[in-house]
């Protein structure tokens, strides 16, 4: 499988925490289309350098009509058209997809049962999804449901959610495509600063990279439980730079803004997600609700 992911402008300040994670899984291939170099990519991450304005005029050749595509943002709502856009880049793999990069990988196969690569699609969410490489597949998107139309996501400019449960999965469902959707991924909740994922409740918990696998640690009764996942979804949060011994290590903690060496696992360290930092909790909320704001200003000028 290959997965494409343009980036383009500021990375996230741990990005290289992402490409290692991207290293330990050296079966699955990604393309990173950026504008800037980036040192010491894995050989499973090939980078290609160029600019939003090629990559916008490239997307433009596949269209009849003007679309509305000058802000790296809008990629989003093109990714179900990336089988086609990227025909070339995408020749020999069986499945094709995209990704974020405010994520980290767990191990991706084991994750992905062989039941999953039975169906045509695999997944839903915006940070991870996969389809099978087939022309049929790469137009799917071209298919329109009801109030679903491509066209119109195409030349708008505030953010339809095409690529995930606001289009392309209305598109599947009507034309019965064969698709796979469990909960393997960690969805950070935006809601709250401390660490929960969205598919649970209670207490917060605690998150972790350990040698190659994304871990979800919880106390009950005194006794720590652990989980994993393919991958773990920062959804904008704001997370500090790893310092550089957490960039050497091979067991860290995901703590709400940033990242800590992984010492020991205990009720005690896992309870600690509990704990927020006062002097973090003012700028979170205040960062929540200006984004808030500019997401309601979007949708007023698109209407």
């Amino acid at each position: 499988m290959r997965l494409i992911v343009p980036y383009f402008g500021d990375r996230p300040a741990y990005l290289p925490l992402v490409v290692a994670s991207m290293a330990h899984n050296p079966d699955v291939e990604w393309l990173l289309l950026t504008d800037q170099p980036l040192t010491d990519a894995p050989r499973n991450l090939t980078v290609q350098v160029c600019e939003f304005a090629d990559l916008a005029s490239r997307i433009q050749r596949h269209f009849d009509f003007q679309i509305a595509l000058t802000e790296p943002y809008q990629l989003c709502d093109f990714r179900p058209a990336f089988g086609e856009i990227f025909g070339a880049e995408l020749h020999g793999y069986d499945f094709w997809g995209h990704c974020d990069l405010d994520v980290i990988f767990g191990q991706i196969g084991d994750h992905l049962p062989p039941e999953a690569f039975e169906a045509d699609k695999i997944l839903f969410q915006g940070n991870f999804a996969l389809y099978r490489n087939t022309a049929d597949a790469a137009r799917w998107y071209r298919h329109e449901v009801g109030k679903i139309s491509y066209r119109e996501v195409m030349t708008t400019p505030a953010a339809q959610h095409f690529d995930e449960w606001g289009g392309i999965y209305y598109i599947v469902e009507d034309l019965g495509v064969r698709s796979w959707q469990q909960n393997v991924i960690f969805d950070l909740s935006f809601s709250t600063y401390r660490t929960r994922s969205e598919d649970v409740a209670g207490h917060p918990r605690r998150y972790a990279w350990e040698q190659g696998e994304v871990c979800e640690y919880r106390v009950e009764g005194g006794e720590v439980l652990r989980r994993t996942a393919l991958l773990v979804h920062f959804q904008k949060r704001t997370m500090r730079a790893p310092a550089a011994e957490v960039l050497a290590a091979d067991r860290y903690w995901i703590a709400a803004n940033g990242f800590t060496v992984q010492k020991k696992v205990s009720p005690w360290a896992v309870r600690a997600a509990r704990i927020p930092l006062g002097r973090e909790l003012l700028p979170f909320y205040w960062r929540r609700a200006r984004r808030s704001v500019r997401r309601r200003a979007a949708r007023k000028a698109a209407a």
